[in-house]
């Protein structure tokens, strides 16, 4: 006797179960406080300035003094003198931001390991490879970077890179935070899918130019430079962040269409479509 069609039939997964989805609540919760105290101390130093005279002590530099030595120069731009003075205080104020968050940033990234687990263990439905990516690509501005060389830790291309991770990451987070709880907010989706027009250039950018200045000051085929294996690591990376950029930024320009619709402030119709879906953790 042939089963029959209803029992051959399955019901489609809703999403994670109840324990993994508290979890997962859990998880994006406590990375929005870390990121949003990220932000909030950027923003203070940047517009107010230091509030202690002594810097603290890198956070990571024992561990990776024994890797390679800390090298590089205070970032010092050329026209620096031309500039005015508010924009002088500014960068300033930019190129020393790293001492006071930058054990902070480290932490708060390490943490979205996290995140590759959930894509490999089915938590979330976000393909592995990509995450993985995502992720280690931060890591190694943090850790390979920023935490290892003088030279990115003083540019003020890190203050640009941090604010815009952060407040990237203060939408993002409340965002699935509110999908898996069922209570997502029209505001929260079209900022998820709209502040990137200008917070993925700044931080790609601005990663890009923190690997640059790692490098040497003479170039590998002048005299007396001296390059290892790590600089041309850092200089093909330099040179594929470009069309990279290019290729993410359009893809994100299409998932925007598919999320919130044409137009600026998109259609209804798409917008309800999409948070379903993230209510069911699709």
């Amino acid at each position: 006797m042939a089963p029959s069609t209803a029992s051959k039939k399955r019901a489609a997964p809703t999403g994670p179960s109840p324990a993994a989805r508290l979890w997962l609540i859990a998880y994006n919760l406590v990375s929005f406080f870390l990121w949003a105290l990220v932000l909030s101390v950027t923003l203070k130093h940047l517009l107010l300035g230091p509030q202690t005279a002594a810097a603290p002590t890198r956070f990571a530099e024992r561990v990776l003094e024994r890797l390679r030595p800390l090298r590089g120069a205070v970032y010092t731009p050329r026209l620096a003198a031309r500039l005015p003075a508010p924009l002088r205080v500014l960068l300033q104020r930019s190129s020393t931001l790293h001492a006071h968050v930058g054990g902070l940033v480290a932490f708060t990234q390490s943490l979205a390991v996290l995140e590759i687990l959930h894509a490999a263990t089915g938590l979330v439905r976000s393909p592995v490879p990509t995450t993985t990516i995502q992720v280690f690509s931060r890591l190694l501005l943090v850790w390979g970077v920023s935490e290892r060389f003088d030279a990115a830790a003083s540019s003020p291309f890190y203050a640009s890179m941090i604010l815009a991770w952060s407040i990237t990451e203060c939408v993002r987070y409340p965002f699935y935070a509110g999908g898996l709880m069922g209570s997502e907010g029209e505001g929260l989706l079209w900022a998820r899918y709209t502040l990137f027009y200008i917070l993925y250039p700044l931080g790609a950018g601005s990663e890009a130019q923190l690997m640059f200045s790692t490098l040497p000051k003479n170039w590998f085929w002048q005299k007396g430079a001296v390059w290892g294996p790590v600089d041309y690591v850092f200089l093909a990376l330099y040179v594929a962040w470009w069309p990279g950029l290019y290729v993410m930024y359009t893809h994100m320009m299409r998932q925007r269409r598919r999320a919130l619709g044409k137009g600026l402030w998109g259609d209804k119709r798409t917008q309800i479509k999409v948070a379903e879906k993230q209510r069911k953790g699709q």
